[in-house]
């Protein structure tokens, strides 16, 4: 089974068709009509993928070519809205490993921009021990590191991070059988928790 980098995470990204082959200009402009202008993204359902690491969307974009992460049919946030949903293994089923290689080496260069959003205070001291407890391990610095075996979660959109966390136990979204074990094993509220001490980290 092929070893997919993930967060609570993370981490699905969700872009826009695919580009011809070796223009990066073009692949990143059509990535950026879901992902927003320089992969910050404005959309809570979209992830963040600018400051991510190479590493990470490298393999993250594997994994769609391999359907090792579910397919969601996704809107285009901005261009011509009009055009059909598309969705991600579609997207990443035409690009080459050279498409890959430059699009992985583009975003991770870029900063991260956290997304600005609501969160619950109690439930994020809540959660920040269970990132401590749990998470840590590959989610470095309270999930802030690029380091650590899975993305950078801190500042990630907390609707995106709840809806990826759903196909974690039903082998859907495929990740290390640490973290598959655990957000097996977590209630509801811990889930909540976590991902509210992650939407708390807007700096």
């Amino acid at each position: 089974m092929k070893f997919i980098q993930t967060s609570l995470l993370t981490l699905l990204l969700i872009a826009p068709g695919a580009a011809m082959a070796g223009d990066i200009d073009e692949l990143t402009a059509q990535c950026d009509s879901c992902h927003g202008v320089d992969g910050a993204s404005m959309s809570s359902d979209v992830p963040i993928i600018g400051g991510q690491s190479k590493k990470y969307i490298f393999e993250t974009l594997e994994s769609f070519q391999d359907w090792a992460r579910p397919c969601i049919k996704s809107s285009y946030r901005s261009g011509d809205t009009a055009r059909p949903k598309t969705d991600m293994c579609k997207i990443a089923g035409g690009l080459s490993r050279e498409d890959i290689s430059a699009l992985s080496a583009h975003y991770s260069s870029l900063p991260w921009l956290p997304a600005i959003q609501d969160f619950d205070a109690v439930a994020a001291e809540a959660g920040n021990l269970i990132q401590q407890e749990s998470c840590e391990s590959c989610h470095h610095e309270g999930g802030k590191a690029l380091g650590g075996l899975g993305p950078r979660l801190a500042g990630q959109w907390k609707p995106y991070m709840k809806a990826t966390l759903k196909f974690v136990p039903t082998g859907e979204h495929l990740v290390p059988p640490t973290m598959e074990r655990s957000v097996t094993d977590f209630s509801d509220a811990d889930i909540n928790a976590v991902l509210d001490f992650y939407a708390s980290q807007q700096d």
